[in-house]
């Protein structure tokens, strides 16, 4: 019995050493001649994440990288949207990676590199998770502020589902307490030369606008206009199937919507890093003949220590044609909050 028992934990040990083993051998050397061994776990926005058992996972400047191997598969993305799949291997040449596919070697100038991932072979990621948390208080006018906000998305190969929920809630001497809450489930199907196919589920309530519940079921595409490892800019559109809940509407109201999106991010990933993300979406009616909607947001997040930062928002709800004289046309605010990604 103790030589069984003894057996298994030799091989137990073993095999959990091998495991350490192949899950070091990827190597990144630099301009400098310096090399480190460890594993390559992603670039984004011109930094790769290297994980080292002396360092942990650190940030590498992109630039700075002269050869890199990795053992096992990855995708790598380059500024023209083509997306290819495998291990890499060494090149002779600086700033070249040499991505191993199934059909062949591709060779390609790490400038033009934008993104890199660990997606195993059945096309699977580890979640990306954001979360914000603020808390405002003006004594002079006694109002106060609290809100939350969560940012998800799971990545295939070709496919993105990414999900976000954010609250707003404010209170004031002599006023209702007010609410500001969307919830949202996207999904991507990425297609060659940065085109996509889009669909989506939201739901919104806001106060302020006298709205209970906006349910919008949305299908569309676009395509990624700009990227690189300093900004992104993506464009939309389609159409919305909506559902809208009133305060001072006695019926639910229908109507069929087209929708135009523009998103633009730009990231700076020198200490401190800043990034600053913008969308404009403009929703004319197609069955309420004049009604235009909008919304705009703005959020800059700046870094404090690690994954923790600091964040600022502002939005704009806005609304041609309100469903009640007794609200106005707009709803705009500006929050600020703790965020952590994970």
């Amino acid at each position: 019995m103790m030589k069984r028992a003894g057996f298994v934990s030799l091989a137990w040990m073993l095999l959990l050493a091998s495991q350490d083993a192949s899950a070091g051998t990827d190597v990144v050397e630099f301009i400098n001649g310096d090399r480190l061994t460890g594993e390559a776990k992603s670039l984004d926005r011109g930094r790769l994440k290297f994980d080292t058992d002396a360092t942990g996972v650190i940030s590498i400047d992109w630039k700075e990288v002269a050869f890199l191997s990795v053992g096992d598969s990855v995708q790598v993305e380059t500024q023209d949207g083509v997306r290819y799949f495998g291990p890499l291997r060494r090149s002779e040449n600086p700033h070249e990676i040499i991505v191993e596919t199934e059909k062949s070697a591709t060779r390609l100038n790490g400038a033009m590199v934008v993104a890199m991932d660990q997606i195993d072979g059945a096309g699977i990621r580890n979640i990306d998770l954001s979360v914000s948390i603020g808390y405002n208080y003006t004594n002079a006018s006694n109002v106060t502020q609290f809100n939350v906000g969560i940012d998800s998305a799971y990545r295939t190969r070709e496919r993105i589902l990414s999900g976000n929920f954010a609250s707003s809630i404010s209170s004031s001497t002599g006023n209702d307490v007010s609410q500001r809450q969307t919830l949202g489930v996207n999904y991507t199907r990425l297609r060659a030369n940065r085109w996509l196919n889009d669909g989506g589920l939201s739901f919104d309530r806001n106060d302020e606008l006298g709205l209970n519940l906006r349910t919008s079921l949305s299908l569309g595409g676009g395509r990624i206009l700009l990227q690189t490892n300093r900004s992104n800019l993506v464009l939309k559109g389609g159409l919305k199937a909506t559902r809208e809940n009133n305060a001072d509407q006695p019926e639910d109201l229908n109507s069929l919507e087209s929708y135009g999106l523009l998103d633009w991010e730009w990231f700076r990933y020198d200490s401190p890093k800043l990034d600053l993300s913008t969308s404009l979406e403009v929703i004319p009616s197609l069955t309420e003949s004049g009604r235009v909607r909008g919304e705009f947001e703005i959020t800059l997040n700046w870094e404090i220590i690690g994954d923790l930062s600091w964040q600022l928002d502002f939005y704009d709800s806005y609304d041609n044609e309100p469903q009640s004289d007794t609200v106005p046309k707009n709803d705009y605010g500006i929050a600020t909050s703790l965020s952590y990604d994970f």
